[in-house]
């Protein structure tokens, strides 16, 4: 053999694994995302409720009969479940940063059931907290 070296393989970098967010960090955003929609939300079925009850007021004027009340009733109890659902979050947020995850999922499952009758999209972010919480809170063994 002639005193020649193979050639050398360079080293192979390492995968660029970003670290793993804590896991009760997906709550706290869906959370804060909830929080966002329901006050943008509010304030939407606020401004509906006052432009249907203006036109079930010029329909009862004109004599056609209130038909639109029941909908702006609906817009007007939308407004304010949402309301209480962004002023309750913080309160939830709290539970999520001191891990006290049973009390979450208690207090999550009813502010998701009345998202979902009143809105829809912040019920179903807040199912998937809680669904998230109730993981965190019951740990699989293994």
């Amino acid at each position: 053999m002639s005193g020649t070296s193979p050639p050398s393989v360079p080293p192979v970098p390492a995968p660029n694994v970003a670290p793993s967010p804590p896991p009760d960090e997906s709550i706290r955003v869906l959370l804060s995302v909830s929080r966002t929609l329901a006050l943008l939300f509010a304030g939407l079925a606020g401004l509906l409720f006052l432009l249907l009850l203006a036109f079930t007021v010029l329909d009862v004027v004109f004599g056609r009969g209130p038909g639109l009340l029941v909908t702006s009733i609906y817009c007007l109890a939308s407004a304010a479940v949402l309301f209480v659902v962004w002023r309750e979050i913080p309160s939830l947020q709290q539970l999520a940063a001191n891990r006290q995850y049973a009390a979450l999922r208690g207090h999550l499952l009813i502010w998701a059931i009345l998202g979902l009758l009143f809105f829809v999209i912040i019920g179903v972010l807040l199912l998937v907290a809680w669904a998230k919480a109730e993981l965190l809170a019951n740990p699989s063994p293994g």
